[in-house]
């Protein structure tokens, strides 16, 4: 499952299919100001291009703010250029800032290459984005209230060897920094191509350490905070 999450006017990833996902959803790219991006690995960029791309053709003009770190904004800008984006034919501006420029609490998860958590508070409480991340103290600290935990759960008992060697989480992992963070709700993200039909298991071993709401990501899945 490749990463990429709409909430309000920010983009969180843009993974292969996003903008595909996008004009399924009938959502217009010009309400989209702000890309936050967690780290380069191709499924949280593969159609940063594309979407940067796609804006240019629906005549953009006002200007588009990329959130990360700043070794992801350089990495990104160079695919920028790599892939052969004709500058001139952008009619608006790309901004790279960090995530304390626009004053969005962020935390970097056990994984490589370095990856961001972000958190954004709403009326109802905080909405945490957690992308691709070992098990982590930090990370339940990190969402400590929230109403809503997005979080990598790539793989399944049995698998953890796995998720130690690749820097992801297992369904119990996600649960157990929910509990920790006492969260209202979680969904459980980044299901690993292998576990395909393992839905009800998944949620078997996140409830079996955290007894709030726990949903499965799906696309075009629509949420509420």
């Amino acid at each position: 499952m490749c990463a990429g999450i709409l909430f309000q006017d920010k983009l969180l990833d843009v993974g292969f299919g996003v903008l595909t996902n996008l004009v399924r959803s009938g959502k217009k790219l010009n309400s989209i100001n702000e890309i936050y991006v967690s780290h380069t690995h191709s499924d949280h960029i593969g159609d940063f291009t594309a979407v940067v791309w796609a804006m240019a053709m629906d005549n953009r003009t006002k200007r588009v703010r990329v959130v990360s770190s700043a070794s992801t904004a350089d990495v990104l800008k160079n695919i920028l250029e790599l892939q052969s984006t004709p500058r001139s034919w952008l009619k608006f501006d790309i901004v790279f800032v960090r995530p304390e420029d626009v004053g969005v609490k962020h935390v970097t998860t056990m994984h490589e290459p370095e990856n961001l958590a972000y958190r954004f508070e709403t009326d109802r409480g905080g909405f945490v984005y957690v992308g691709d991340t070992a098990r982590s103290e930090k990370i339940a600290e990190f969402a400590k209230g929230c109403d809503l935990m997005i979080h990598d759960a790539m793989f399944l008992d049995g698998q953890e060897s796995l998720a130690a060697v690749t820097h992801h989480s297992t369904a119990r992992d996600a649960g157990s920094a929910a509990k920790v963070a006492r969260a209202r709700r979680l969904v459980l993200t980044h299901i690993s191509p292998g576990n395909e039909g393992a839905e009800k298991r998944y949620l078997t071993q996140a409830s079996a350490a955290f007894d709030g709401r726990i949903v499965l990501a799906k696309d075009l899945q629509t949420l509420t905070v």
